[in-house]
C-alpha cells in the first residue's frame, strides 16, 4: 500500500506552519506526536532510520505542552512540536549509541546544547536516528542497527553520517531534526533524500554533548551541528535557538546571533560546476544552472585549485592517527561491518605522525581555508553542486554517479569537503531530479552570512518547488 504524505491540518509540511496549527487550537501537541509516531512506525520497517523511539514519553511531553497552552502565559516558540535527533548528540534521559556497541548504555544525564535548547524552547523528542559507527562513513551502516536506505528508493544509500536523520525527514515521518556535519554529514544525506540542511558556520552552534566527538582528532572547527527539515525556514527557525556559546566549547565563542537579510535584497551570485577529482552528471549541472538563475543574475565562476580539499579533510581527522576512533569503538572487537573493521585495520596499520607532521596537515588546512574564503569573498553566495549525481545504490562507488571516474574511493566528496575546510555556512536544497531521484544544491556564504545562504536557498525553494516526500511503499 502507497503511503500518502503525512496528513497535516497546516498549509505546507513545515515546523512553522504546525506551529501556528497549535498556536490557532487547530491540532493539539498529541496529535501532532501520534501523526509522527505513526508515520515513524509505518515507515521504518523498509527504512530503518530509527534507533530509538520513546511513543510514551513523548505523548506524556505533548500532554504537558497542550495543557501549558491551554494556560496560555509565557509560551516558547516550539512549544508541543515534535522532533528527531542524530544519535549522535546527547539527549538526557536516552543513551547515545553512535552506531557501535561499544557506546555507554547509560542514559545521558544531560542534553547536548543545542538539543538542550530546542526543548527549552517546547520541543519533543520522539527518536533517535541512525548514522554509521562512529559517524565514520557517508554510508550510514552499522553491525549493531544495520543498514538504513534511501526512501527514494531503498536499495539506494541515504547518505551518511545523518543518513537516519535525512531518511525520516524525505518519507516525511519528521518535521524537522538536528544533524551533524563535518565532511558532508548534514549536506550529502540532505541532497541524496530531497531534504533541506544547514552546515553553520564554524563555531556559530556549540558541540557540548557531541558523541564520539572530533575535537581533539586535529579536525578542530570542522564538524557542525546544524538543523535538518523539509522547508528552508525552519533551518532558520531552528538556528536562531540553538546558535551561541554554551561557556563549554572552546571552538564556539561568543558572536553575535544571525543577521536577518531583507527578502528583497539583491545577491551577488556565482556558480560553479566543475571539479578538478570528477565530472558531474547532465542532470546536476542543470540543477545548479537553475538555482542560479533563481537567486538572480548569477555569473559562473572559476574556484581555487581545490584538487586537496578531500585530501585535507581526511588528513585532518585522520592527524591524531586515527585514536580519536579507535577509543570510541574499544570494546566493541568483532562487532563491526567489515568496511569499518578494514577503516581499523588501517588505522592499526599506520604509523603514528610526528608532532611536526600533525601540525603540517593543520597549517595546510588553514591554507586552503583562507584560498577558499578568499574566492567565496567575491559574491554574496556561490551556488555548486553537492556530489556528481543523485544518490548511489548500496555498496556502489558513489563515483560511479557522476560522468567521470574519480581516482580515490572518496573523490566524489569533493564538493563538500571545499567547504568543510573552509569553515563557511553552507545550505543544500532540491533543485532537481534524475532518474526520479532527487538532485540538492550547496549555497555557501561569507563567515557567518547564514542569513544570505538561507535567503538564496528560500528563493530557490519558492521557484523550483522544493522538497516533496518520497513515494515510499512499506
Amino acid at each position: 500500500m502507497k503511503l500518502e504524505p503525512l496528513e497535516t491540518v497546516a498549509a505546507e509540511p513545515s515546523a512553522r506552519a504546525w506551529l501556528r496549527s497549535l498556536a490557532a487550537g487547530e491540532c493539539s501537541s498529541r496529535e501532532l506526536v501520534e501523526r509522527t509516531l505513526a508515520r515513524i512506525e509505518a515507515v521504518q520497517p523498509e527504512l530503518n532510520a530509527v534507533v530509538a523511539i520513546e511513543p510514551d514519553r513523548a505523548l506524556d511531553e505533548a500532554e504537558a505542552a497542550d495543557r501549558r497552552r491551554a494556560d496560555g502565559a509565557d509560551l516558547p516558540p516550539l512549544l508541543g512540536l515534535p522532533i528527531t535527533v542524530k544519535d549522535t548528540l546527547d539527549v538526557a534521559g536516552w543513551a547515545t549509541s553512535y552506531g557501535s556497541f561499544a557506546s555507554s548504555p547509560e542514559p545521558a544525564a544531560t542534553d547536548a546544547s543545542a538539543i538542550g535548547r530546542l526543548r527549552a524552547a517546547g520541543a519533543i523528542v520522539v527518536a533517535k536516528t541512525n548514522v554509521p559507527e562512529a559517524s565514520s562513513d557517508a554510508e550510514t551502516e552499522n553491525a549493531r542497527f544495520g543498514r538504513t536506505n534511501n526512501p527514494w528508493d531503498p536499495d539506494r544509500t541515504p547518505g551518511g553520517s545523518s543518513g537516519g536523520e535525512a531518511a525520516l525527514l524525505g518519507a516525511d515521518a519528521s518535521i524537522v531534526g538536528v544533524g551533524v556535519d563535518g565532511g558532508c554529514s548534514i549536506r550529502l544525506p540532505s541532497h541524496y533524500c530531497g531534504t533541506v540542511g544547514i552546515r553553520p558556520t564554524a563555531g556559530r552552534v556549540p558541540e557540548t554533548g557531541l558523541r564520539p566527538g572530533t575535537r581533539a582528532s586535529g579536525s578542530l572547527d570542522m564538524s557542525c551541528v546544524g538543523p535538518m527539515g523539509r522547508r528552508v525556514e525552519d533551518l532558520e527557525l531552528l538556528l536562531g535557538l540553538i546558535c551561541g556559546a554554551d561557556g563549554v566549547d572552546p571552538f564556539a565563542p561568543p558572536i553575535p546571533p544571525p543577521l536577518a537579510a531583507p527578502p528583497e535584497l539583491p545577491l551577488r551570485v556565482g556558480h560553479y560546476t566543475i571539479d578538478p577529482l570528477i565530472a558531474p552528471t547532465a542532470a546536476t549541472v542543470e540543477a545548479v544552472h537553475a538555482a542560479a538563475a533563481a537567486i538572480g543574475a548569477s555569473e559562473e565562476v572559476e574556484p581555487p585549485d581545490l584538487s586537496a580539499a578531500t585530501e585535507v579533510v581526511f588528513d585532518a581527522f585522520g592527524a591524531d592517527g586515527g585514536a580519536h576512533i579507535t577509543r570510541a569503538v574499544a570494546g566493541a572487537e568483532g562487532r563491526h561491518t567489515a568496511q569499518f573493521a578494514a577503516l581499523l585495520a588501517h588505522l592499526a596499520g599506520a604509523e603514528p605522525l610526528s608532532a611536526e607532521a600533525a601540525f603540517d596537515r593543520v597549517a595546510r588546512l588553514f591554507d586552503l581555508r583562507a584560498a577558499v574564503r578568499a574566492f567565496v569573498a567575491g559574491h554574496d553566495v556561490i551556488v555548486c553542486p553537492v556530489a556528481a549525481g543523485p544518490a548511489p545504490r548500496h555498496g556502489e562507488a558513489p563515483a560511479e554517479a557522476g560522468d567521470g571516474a574519480a581516482d580515490s574511493a572518496y573523490d566524489w566528496l569533493n564538493y563538500c569537503s571545499t567547504y568543510s575546510v573552509a569553515g563557511l555556512p553552507v545550505v543544500v536544497v532540491p533543485a532537481g531530479s534524475e532518474a526520479g531521484l532527487p538532485i540538492g544544491v550547496q549555497i555557501v556564504a561569507a563567515p557567518f552570512r547564514e542569513d544570505l545562504a538561507l535567503l538564496a536557498a528560500a528563493r530557490v525553494e519558492a521557484a523550483l518547488g522544493g522538497f516533496r516526500p518520497a513515494p515510499i511503499h512499506p
